[in-house]
């Protein structure tokens, strides 16, 4: 430092003598405090340079290493059918995720809504290479069905004609998994009498579905594709007795399982003992992907094990496909026309009472027969929640056979096919689509229940007794004299009396709910709960005339007309006994036509139509029935017709005996 200093001094000297040399003068802009100033510049300037060129020097490069870890190829086993241990968690998942060796597809299914049009345009550039322009691609088939074959996963209401089309379905799915590794499809059969004919054809067209993905015994043979069938009622059993890719042999076994009359049938039971059988094929290697079919027309008596079985399958990634048949809307049985296929019974058509639904964990639906069409069962566009549960957690699909699903209006008696259930309506399955049932725990949906007041009221009011108006109410009173024909209005009050209380106990549970209706953000609830309190207060301002107006007769009615001897009461729009009454018939208009603006080709919107085509008011008329006229004695009748109608009887025989419907 201070050679630097002494450097800077010299200059400044020499800098001062050359300016006095070159101006004759001594005093110089070099003195006073520049000199000091010069050097403390100097200094720092030094400083900075000496820092500076300190850092570039260069660090030595540290050395690498690297560590090569080779795993070894596990060795091939010959896999033995025999049970295997694996852990379980007791935890019972709210939903089920997508941690699987089928992510992708599994989260697919159960994505919560399916968009029209794919909110991600793919921007396509053209080749750099070639000359070839490949167009942009803006809209990806997103909807749940993407073709008439094609089905994505976790759908729960496709609808076919006939067990055959679903089966034709399948085929697509048993593809799709054989083109990931060796498959095993367990074919799962109830032994029911009602399902019997349908096995027939099941077998046969299963057939033609192995020969169209190679599995026959030409040069195309895909011995990666084996199958097991089992068999169920009361027990569960194993028709082919180990696992087998000979097409023959499964065809051959699905048409010698035997029928069960018992009326029971363990579905789930059935499910779970599957796949413990197939659970070493998903647990040790090489790993297979094994598919669960079931095809059943019933709920199955076992349905409160339905999560347990889930649980099973998820936890094995097997997917459950259940070929089934059509809840009918929120109610658990149905009429099935029976035909007969076994000559030794009586071929006469019969209707026999089945459970098939309903498609909710808790009912939904207030049941309130006002005597129409749409009181009868209908369909609900979704499969009986305990096995449409068990393909949405799974990852399967829920396929709806029934004959007259393409029929569009009201199915008769004459055109409802035989076996098949009795339903009136059907349903569009993309208007069907977005009132898909809350397909979780009891527990999650009780949660939900319990944080929106309108519907724990739905659900509360459901499960209260249904109700039946009044049976053939009298509205003909004809007047013998005053004290007869108020002895006539006091019987009719009666009936409407007794049918006051109930329809006054759920009309309060269900206003209740009205502080969070606009809560509601799914349109199954919004629709439920709007026809449910739109009917019953319905139901409530008819029962309310009709007793008013009633009362009104007892207090006196004089006959316009000399020649009328009777009153008649006849429904009308026109309210005529009170404003309050007046009051409840708008709002239950107001609701009901809201249920069919919003929701247009479902079940909601026909119920709803149909109580709005009944009149809520009553009036009177007046007219002559001869009521006071004598009237002479019936001439016997001729018996001859009977006589020979039951000798005609007696000379066919004894009749072949009926089938016990109960045991179907």
């Amino acid at each position: 430092m201070v050679p630097c200093v002494w450097v800077i001094m010299t200059l400044l000297e020499r800098a001062k003598q050359r300016w006095q040399e070159y101006t004759g003068e001594e005093e110089t802009p070099l003195d006073g405090d520049t000199p000091a100033w010069a050097v403390s510049l100097g200094i720092h300037v030094v400083v900075l340079l000496s820092l500076a060129l300190a850092g570039l020097g260069q660090s030595p490069k540290p050395a690498r290493n690297f560590t090569v870890i080779e795993v070894p190829k596990a060795a091939e086993e010959d896999v033995l059918l025999a049970p295997q241990e694996i852990a379980v968690s007791e935890e019972s998942a709210e939903a089920p995720g997508a941690e699987s060796e089928q992510s992708t597809e599994v989260a697919q299914a159960f994505a919560p809504t399916l968009s029209e049009v794919s909110v991600v345009s793919v921007e396509v550039e053209p080749d750099l290479v070639s000359d070839i322009q490949l167009e942009a691609v803006n809209d990806v088939p997103t909807a749940q069905t993407i073709d008439a074959t094609v089905v994505l996963k976790g759908a729960m209401g496709v609808g076919t004609t006939g067990a055959s089309g679903a089966v034709d379905h399948l085929t697509a799915e048993i593809a799709a998994a054989l083109a990931q590794r060796p498959t095993l499809v367990c074919w799962v059969f109830d032994r029911s009498v009602s399902l019997s004919a349908q096995r027939e054809q099941i077998a046969g067209r299963l057939e033609r579905v192995f020969d169209e993905l190679g599995a026959n015994r030409s040069a195309a043979h895909r011995p990666d594709l084996t199958n097991l069938v089992v068999a169920f009622g009361a027990e569960v059993s194993l028709v082919t007795k180990h696992t087998t890719d000979d097409v023959t042999e499964v065809v051959k076994a699905i048409r010698s399982i035997s029928v069960d009359d018992s009326g029971a049938e363990m579905t789930f039971l059935a499910v779970r003992k599957t796949a413990e059988m197939a659970r070493v094929f998903r647990t040790s290697a090489p790993k297979r992907n094994v598919m669960i079919v079931v095809f059943t027309d019933e709920v199955g008596n076992d349905a409160d094990t339905a999560d347990e079985t889930a649980k099973i399958c998820r936890t094995l990634t097997i997917p459950v496909y259940v070929v089934g048949v059509p809840a009918p809307f929120g109610i658990a049985q149905v009429k099935m026309k029976y035909v007969e296929f076994d000559p030794k019974y009586a071929q006469d058509e019969q209707w026999a009472v089945i459970e098939q639904g309903p498609e909710t964990l808790y009912p939904e639906v207030v049941r309130v027969r006002s005597d129409r069409y749409a009181d009868e069962a209908i369909d609900s566009g979704f499969g009986p929640f305990g096995l449409s549960k068990l393909c949405a957690e799974t990852g399967g699909i829920y396929f709806r056979v029934h004959a007259n699903s393409g029929a569009r209006g009201r199915v008769t008696n004459e055109m409802t096919a035989p076996m098949s259930s009795q339903l009136r309506y059907f349903f569009e399955p993309d208007a069907m689509r977005p009132y898909q049932p809350d397909y979780v725990s009891r527990r999650k949906l009780d949660q939900e229940l319990a944080g929106n007041r309108a519907k724990q009221a739905l659900v509360e009011a459901a499960k209260m007794s249904e109700i039946e108006p009044m049976q053939s109410p009298e509205m003909t009173f004809p007047r013998k004299d005053d004290g007869t024909l108020s002895g006539l209005l006091s019987a009719a009050q009666t009936a409407a009396a007794k049918l006051q209380p109930k329809i006054d106990a759920l009309h309060d549970k269900l206003k209740v709910g009205l502080t969070d209706r606009e809560r509601l953000r799914e349109k199954r609830w919004q629709a439920g709960y709007d026809l449910a309190l739109g009917r019953v207060l319905a139901v409530k301002v008819r029962t309310d005339a009709y007793n008013l107006m009633l009362a009104q007769a007892k207090l006196g009615m004089k006959f316009k007309n000399p020649k009328s001897d009777t009153w008649q009461l006849s429904p009308s729009d026109s309210i005529t006994v009170g404003s309050p009454t007046e009051k409840l018939a708008k709002q239950a208009n107001e609701l009901l036509e809201r249920v069919v603006r919003e929701h247009p080709g479902t079940p909601w919107a026909l119920l709803a139509g149909e109580e709005l085509r009944l009149p809520l008011g009553y009036e009177w008329s007046e007219t002559h029935t001869g009521v006071n006229e004598e009237k002479g004695m019936a001439g016997a009748g001729n018996n001859l017709a009977t006589a020979r109608a039951d000798d005609k009887k007696k000379m066919l025989g004894p009749p072949k005996p009926k089938r016990d419907l109960k045991r179907l």
